[in-house]
């Protein structure tokens, strides 16, 4: 495996999705095979804050999370040859979509609302889906979100393929 070379003028790959999408274990693999760095947003805002995500969203509420998240997506798009999962909801901000989109290659991670329902079920520690009903939750997120994960540079269909193939697939991607 050699490092993976990115495009002039793009400093990482962006992977951008839904809670439940696969952004963390896709990108752990996609950074091994291109000998990249790996930074999840939502690990890199626990250590700053020193709590966990559910916590910032308990004691401090939504918009203090999102200040925090935009801060700290900011400062980690300015690293190079990185591999970086977005947290869910990062995308939505402008400043955060806008500096990706021009400075990287931005992936969408675009998993049926079915099986994001099914995967959110299994680790119920997500903030924006507790005491709701997953699917309905993710439907209303989705239609929300939908239209900027769209304006990524590529879309990659993750349903029913395995973080090894995701990887494969984002590397010929780039490489071409």
């Amino acid at each position: 495996m050699s490092k993976l070379s990115l495009p002039e003028k793009k400093r990482n790959i962006v992977l951008v999705g839904h809670m439940g999408s696969g952004k963390t274990t896709v990108g752990k693999e996609l950074a091994k095979r291109t000998q990249l760095k790996f930074y999840d947003i939502d690990k890199e805002i626990e250590k700053i804050a020193k709590k966990t995500i559910n916590k910032i969203f308990e004691h401090d509420g939504e918009a203090k999370f999102r200040k925090l998240e935009e801060k700290v997506s900011m400062q980690i798009l300015e690293t190079k040859e990185s591999v970086i999962a977005l947290g869910g909801g990062a995308f939505q901000s402008n400043a955060i979509r806008q500096k990706s989109i021009k400075e990287s290659i931005c992936i969408w991670l675009k998993l049926d609302i079915k099986s994001l329902a099914e995967r959110c079920e299994l680790r119920k520690n997500r903030p924006l889906l507790l005491n709701k009903n997953i699917k309905k939750e993710l439907d209303k997120i989705n239609n929300i979100r939908k239209s900027n994960f769209s304006k990524s540079h590529y879309i990659v269909q993750v349903s029913g393929k395995t973080k090894y193939q995701i990887a494969k697939e984002i590397i010929r991607i780039i490489a071409n």
